[in-house]
């Protein structure tokens, strides 16, 4: 017997069609092709003729969604022109997907590479260290069983040789405890956001003749973190952060109990290097290897604020100040210098010039990032970059390598020659050596102008970086978006933002504002927000705003905001003020946010309350009572601009209780229009490429609705 089967009927619905990305989404995405540099170094086979460079970029695929590391080599020549100077001249090999590995580092010599290999398949995840000598694999090393995932991060990871080549360090976590250990169900705290996962680092020191990873015992009241070799490779120097009576969120956080520690190989003799100051971190050997150069913030307080440079001298055990903080900028101290702003020091820093040794840095100066060179004998701070924004990478012999860019530049690799030194002063000459492919997007990158501008003469904290449309009618003003950073202890710089980019080339003008607290502007800014959060940065912000209507430059009836983290608390507070507002994992509540978020001690530090470290305290009625006047809550029923709230489901910084309770109770109300989106799998940043993707494609829709473009 035949059965009828009926013909379904065709659907009409556009669920299975994609639909056709937006100007602005088409926009976003072709700049989001472009890659970036996360590393360069000088291979040791490097000579003065001829330098070979390694290279790592991050590269988004925006099909798998997900973030690509590559890698690729750098050939570079230097020919000397008539004046005798070295003109690179380089060949760029084709990039090559890392793929499964989590971290890899060539030996001192070059002939050796560690790799450690983290390979994902459908009966879990498997981790092996791999050595290569020559271009062959020697040996292969299963360390499943030995420690739980490699640590490949800032704060904990790295991968170092032995100057001998004969053995390997790194950080790993702790193996697994097993089902019928009783101590699985003990609580032990992550390291909180970015670290969700990371509980207990621990030293591996893997023997390249034997093939063999050793796990070093735990330390009683540390987890290490950068470990590497110390001098004459007898030692190990590292990062040991306080990890008692909880683990304080560390991401963003340069104020966490911690200190340089020099043990044995087998973890033994532990000894406290730092033991001067309460927070020491990035420790870099000097190039005779008798020096450890280190930065160090007070612990505790503001999470980001003015750094010291200081150096360790093993041979008489003492610890000296080379660069102290600055707190407030004077012509005569180096010309203006504000002081170290760096999170770390690069590995690869130091360079030797007639005699003199320096170091080399990054930090934030105001509004941009510079590059500085340190004489660790004297002190003294040189600026070696003007404008726009510098990172760099490494240096060797006489030659940097650097990346620089602008808000209408993507980075571009430069390659510094020191040519000789004047008055205490390196002379440096740059050339760019190696750029990305950016001809698709320069249309849009050409629609915009920028400018750093200071709007008030009485008020030096207070900085702009403007971005304005080239493109707009004789008969209209622009659109106005004002963006104050999070933080609130950090700083914008001139850099080139995807999402700003991709707003102004739609005809928007933006400002992002550098508040008072900011820092790049001497200690002194960032202490002048301590205690007045709420008031002093709201005013800032909203005089930023004003400043451009009272100049007619903008339409002063579209104007939005747009914040994220403390930039959304700042927006909580003026979300009556205009048209528009888009909050992004904002800080709402600090009292609700106590209990919750990875950083209890922020939400005491900014209002100028007392908070220990080593004995937090319990949250206080007359504090929630401070906390709460101070928040964004406690005007919600004068809330009256229609909002787009984006959250991330995995925040431990800003935890979406505070924004999914400001939202049911908007809600509820029925008085103004508010849109909440969540994004999975990803946190605080938001930086997930699906969040990044219909994050702008949420944005514009929303500011095209509300004010016009």
């Amino acid at each position: 017997k035949m059965t009828h089967i009926e013909k379904p009927k065709e659907v009409t619905s556009d669920v299975n069609v994609e639909k056709e990305d937006t100007e602005a989404l088409k926009t976003f995405k072709a700049l989001a092709k472009i890659p970036t540099y996360l590393s360069a170094s000088f291979l040791p086979a490097s000579s003065s003729s001829l330098l070979l460079i390694h290279l790592t970029l991050s590269q988004r695929d925006l099909i798998r969604k997900l973030k690509r590391v590559v890698a690729k080599q750098l050939i570079v020549s230097l020919p000397k022109d008539d004046s005798g100077k070295s003109t690179g001249i380089s060949t760029s090999l084709l990039p090559v997907d890392l793929g499964d590995i989590a971290l890899q580092a060539i030996s001192p010599s070059g002939d050796q590479l560690m790799i450690l290999r983290a390979v994902s398949n459908d009966k879990g995840k498997k981790r092996f260290a791999e050595t290569w000598k020559l271009g062959s694999l020697i040996n292969i090393l299963d360390v499943t069983d030995i420690h739980g995932e490699f640590y490949t991060d800032d704060e904990f990871g790295g991968l170092y040789w032995s100057n001998d080549e004969q053995k390997v360090v790194y950080v790993a976590e702790q193996k697994s405890l097993e089902d019928s250990d009783e101590r699985k169900f003990d609580y032990v705290p992550s390291w909180g956001e970015k670290f969700y996962n990371k509980r207990a680092p621990l030293i591996v020191v893997f023997n390249i003749s034997a093939n063999d990873a050793k796990v070093l015992p735990k330390f009683e009241k540390i987890d290490p973190g950068q470990v590497q070799f110390g001098p004459e490779d007898k030692s190990l120097i590292f990062i040991g952060y306080s990890n008692g009576p909880r683990r304080f969120g560390i991401a963003a956080c340069t104020n966490r109990s911690a200190g340089i520690y020099q043990c044995q190989l087998d973890g033994s003799n532990l000894e406290h290097l730092s033991d001067n100051v309460e927070h020491a971190r990035s420790p870099r050997l000097n190039l005779t290897g008798d020096r450890l150069i280190y930065l160090s913030n007070p612990s505790g307080g503001p999470h980001s604020r003015c750094s010291e440079l200081y150096e360790y001298n093993f041979p008489s055990k003492q610890n000296r100040l080379i660069v102290p903080i600055v707190h407030s900028p004077s012509p005569s101290f180096h010309n203006n210098f504000p002081g170290i702003y760096s999170k770390c020091i690069p590995l690869k820093a130091f360079i030797t010039i007639d005699g003199v040794e320096f170091i080399l840095m990054h930090s934030s100066w105001r509004s941009q990032e510079v590059l500085l060179a340190i004489n660790l004998t004297t002190g003294k701070v040189q600026k070696l970059t003007t404008i726009g924004c510098w990172n760099l990478f490494s240096a060797w012999d006489k030659y940097i390598l650097a990346s620089q860019g602008s808000t209408t530049e993507f980075h571009k690799l430069q390659l510094g020659v020191i040519t000789g030194c004047h008055e205490d002063n390196l002379i440096v000459d740059w050339t760019v050596i190696d750029q990305p492919d950016v001809e698709k997007v320069a249309p849009t990158l050409a629609k915009s102008t920028w400018s750093i501008l200071q709007p008030f003469e009485n008020n030096p904290y207070l900085e702009l970086i403007v971005h304005r449309p080239k493109e707009v009618p004789l008969d209209k003003k622009p659109p106005l978006i004002i963006i104050p950073h999070g933080g609130p202890h950090s700083v914008y710089v001139a850099s080139i933002n995807l999402t700003i980019s991709t707003l102004v080339s739609l005809g928007y003008f933006i400002v992002e504002v550098n508040y008072t607290g900011s820092v790049g502007f001497g200690q002194d800014s960032v202490d002048a927000l301590i205690g007045n959060i709420g008031n002093l940065e709201v005013e800032e912000v909203q005089a930023a705003a004003q400043y451009f209507i009272d100049r007619h430059e903008v339409d002063p009836d579209a104007i939005a905001l747009i914040g994220g983290s403390h930039g959304g608390f700042i927006s909580g507070h003026l979300i009556g003020k205009y048209p528009a507002c888009v909050m992004r994992n904002p800080v709402l509540n600090l009292g609700g946010m106590t209990s919750s978020t990875d950083i209890p001690d922020w939400c005491f530090a900014e209002l100028g309350l007392p908070y220990s470290l080593s004995k937090p305290p319990i949250l206080k009625p007359s504090d929630y009572a401070k906390m709460y006047e101070n928040s964004p809550i406690s005007n919600i029923d004068q809330v009256k601009t229609p909002t787009l709230l984006m959250l991330g489901e995995n925040d431990a910084r800003v935890p979406t209780v505070d924004g999914l309770a400001w939202w049911y109770y908007l809600k509820g109300q029925g008085k103004v229009e508010i849109q909440c989106k969540m994004y999975k799998e990803t946190g605080h940043s938001l930086d997930s490429i699906e969040a990044e993707i219909q994050g702008v494609d949420a944005i514009t829709k929303f500011l095209k609705n509300k004010i016009g473009l």
